[in-house]
């Protein structure tokens, strides 16, 4: 099933191949009926020939297509939302391995598109396309970036001179130099050679794989740094100290910094009750959405958020544009790094021991029959359905979930005590249990 929670994924050549491309983007181009969109894709090595086939599918349709070729996520929300297009699509996978790849769908004003609720698949399984023939216009990346960093530079303030250490993990932000330059901003980049393989150090930024950029901001004296994954709607912050920080401590330090008591923030439901138990101390209000950022970027539109995050490292800023938008967050950061040290105001937060594991499925498709033999099993403790399965206990929570995305059941463990890796061992030993049951 290549149509997972809020884009098309799957491998290259296996689950997604030309043949479906075009068709998805002839079922795009049919929901659409006419009307301008703005393509781009991330560098995967499968980019190209997937955007060709994608093309030839949506230009079937009649709708006109401006395509930019190699361009981070934001930077295409934006032009979108500027031009006043009717959507966008995206070819990439995001974070996953360099041998996946997919389709992602944008709306008007940027930001991710509920293309179910849309009826895109409706199209595409029925097979009854729209025709017509639409032109191409091939726009320039490069010019969409500056002008983004020129309209970005506007809303923030550096009131001293700062330096920042971008990792852009051989992915579509290699190019973002100019955003930061034109506020500023003294930039060094680290695996900034466009390359789908992701040579550097892989797909996904976390502690792990952002050791690097955590080693190059204490040796240059950089004041943060930011590591982007190929699409670049992801953004995991370096604190002046070295240390990844956890985005609901970005969120934090942003919102109580940037906006006023009454104003709301939309968390992800596996973000950390850190959140609710700092920003609600400054009478700012937090509430939960189901994981995905497509779902949080439409709760946020929708609501009137001032802020959105999720736990992955996708931020959502209003005032900049509702894409989820890292460049957005660290400009905002950037403002208030030039006032205060970063690593102190992460220290003024708490930390509360959190843990995420995954258990692997067959296939994702077993992920339905296995959560509801969970939710019987845990019936008595009258769990919160309303994104997987959530157990809150004296002091600690308990998150189970299948992934959008991949065959996993991630298990996400958080308590006020040290005590997390002896509760995800137990909701371990829980799942693989209900999984030999179904055998």
């Amino acid at each position: 099933m290549i149509f997972r929670a809020y884009d098309v994924r799957g491998i290259y050549g296996d689950e997604l191949t030309e043949d479906v491309a075009m068709r998805v983007g002839a079922a795009f181009g049919t929901y659409l009926s006419g009307g301008a969109i703005s393509l781009g894709r991330d560098t995967r090595t499968s980019g190209p020939s997937l955007e060709s086939a994608f093309l030839k599918g949506v230009l079937g349709t009649g709708v006109d297509v401006h395509s930019y070729g190699v361009i981070p996520i934001p930077i295409l929300g934006y032009v979108t939302m500027k031009r006043a297009r009717r959507a966008a699509a995206y070819i990439s996978a995001s974070h996953n391995p360099p041998e996946y790849n997919g389709i992602r769908f944008r709306t008007g004003d940027g930001y991710g598109m509920l293309y179910r609720d849309a009826g895109i698949v409706d199209v595409y399984a029925k097979g009854e396309f729209r025709s017509g023939n639409g032109s191409l216009t091939l726009e320039n990346a490069e010019m969409a970036i500056i002008e983004y960093g020129d309209y970005a530079a506007e809303k923030v303030e550096i009131t001293r001179d700062l330096r920042v250490v971008l990792d852009t993990g051989n992915g579509s932000a290699c190019g973002i130099s100019p955003v930061y330059t034109r506020a500023g901003i003294d930039v060094e980049l680290l695996n900034a050679t466009m390359d789908g393989r992701f040579p550097g150090r892989g797909p996904a930024p976390t502690s792990e794989s952002l050791r690097d950029a955590a080693g190059k901001v204490i040796s240059t004296g950089a004041d943060f740094g930011v590591g982007f994954d190929p699409d670049a709607d992801r953004g995991m912050v370096i604190d002046d100290k070295g240390r990844v920080l956890p985005p609901e401590k970005i969120a934090i330090i942003i919102a109580r910094r940037r906006y006023k008591p009454g104003d709301l923030v939309i968390a992800g439901f596996d973000c950390s009750m850190i959140l609710e138990r700092e920003l609600e101390r400054d009478g700012i209000k937090v509430q939960r959405e189901r994981v995905g950022d497509v779902f949080v970027a439409n709760r946020v539109k929708n609501s009137g958020a001032v802020l959105g995050v999720e736990r992955s490292g996708h931020f959502f800023i209003p005032e900049f544009q509702y894409s989820d938008d890292p460049f957005a967050m660290s400009l905002a950061l950037a403002e208030i790094v030039s006032e205060e040290r970063l690593s102190d105001m992460a220290d003024d937060i708490p930390d509360y021991p959190y843990l995420q594991k995954s258990i692997r499925l067959k296939d994702i498709a077993d992920a339905p029959t296995l959560m509801m033999r969970l939710l019987d099993r845990l019936s008595d403790l009258e769990p919160d359905t309303t994104d997987g399965i959530k157990v809150m206990g004296e002091g600690h929570s308990v998150l189970i979930r299948p992934s959008n995305t991949e065959p996993l059941i991630r298990i996400y463990v958080e308590s006020v005590k040290d005590d997390v890796n002896e509760i995800a061992g137990m909701y371990e030993k829980m799942i693989l249990s209900a999984m030999r049951s179904g055998n």
